[in-house]
């Protein structure tokens, strides 16, 4: 427990002051964790087959390219997945079109989810903060709830500590508290019912997404996705429901909001 206190003292004394500057400044640490996230990815591929240091470098500029693309992003996707089928046909065995699609996948995921968690602070900060509480919220009330009244695992396969009681009641918690910051910091004149069906909807999904994480990391057979962050294990497992939050408030706001 000490561990993760300071490991959550450090995140907080770092990215807080970057997140409210905004900018360039916010761009950096964006550029740095996702970067950091990409690497971790990487090692899983490492696992099994070696990745040339020059491939693992331009992987990490692809990512760079595609998260900076700003109004280009479709077109910055489409250089890298030429580049890295072109890579896959020329390095043969040591580089297969299977290793291909497994690092360009990567890199488009890790690519357009930090977009998304970029560009929506660059548009709002108070937009990244609603997004940001319901994966924060969501988690810490499902791990009390969970300990307090957890008694019927969710998906033990995937994530033995889990419990429906405890997604639950994370559910109820990561919903309301977001829902006043947005009706009091984002939009007071919002229906108040839709606003509410869509954080709750945000909040499945990012206990949905700490699942998909999880279950990689059962497929690979590792505990964390490195010891990048002291208490918490690697960047991939602080930033996974909110990576999958970011991206369906994405969608949601230019659908309905």
């Amino acid at each position: 427990m000490k561990k993760r206190i300071i490991g959550i003292a450090l995140m907080l004394l770092i990215c807080v002051p970057l997140l409210i500057l905004g900018g360039v400044y916010y761009s950096v640490l964006i550029g740095i964790v996702s970067v950091l996230g990409l690497w971790e990815l990487n090692n899983l591929y490492k696992q099994d087959k070696k990745l040339h240091i020059i491939l693992e470098i331009f992987s990490y500029l692809c990512l760079l390219m595609i998260i900076f693309s700003y109004d280009y992003l479709i077109y910055a996707i489409g250089l890298t997945i030429l580049v890295f089928l072109t890579a896959s046909m020329v390095t043969g065995k040591e580089f297969t079109f299977k290793n291909a699609c497994f690092v360009l996948a990567c890199i488009i995921f890790m690519g357009v989810s930090f977009y998304i968690i970029k560009d929506i602070r660059l548009e709002s900060i108070h937009h990244f903060v609603y997004v940001l509480l319901i994966p924060i919220l969501t988690d810490t009330f499902a791990f009390i709830g969970g300990s307090l009244f957890g008694k019927h695992k969710l998906i033990e396969r995937v994530s033995p500590n889990k419990t429906i009681e405890g997604a639950i009641i994370g559910a109820i918690f990561g919903t309301i508290i977001p829902v006043f910051y947005y009706l009091y910091m984002v939009d007071p004149g919002c229906d108040v019912l839709i606003i509410s069906l869509i954080t709750f909807a945000l909040s499945i999904v990012g206990e949905v997404g700490d699942l998909v994480f999880s279950s990689i990391k059962r497929e690979f057979g590792i505990k964390d996705y490195s010891n990048l962050i002291i208490g918490h294990g690697g960047i991939l497992d602080r930033f996974d429901s909110l990576i999958f939050v970011s991206i369906m408030f994405w969608i949601i706001k230019a659908i309905i909001l």
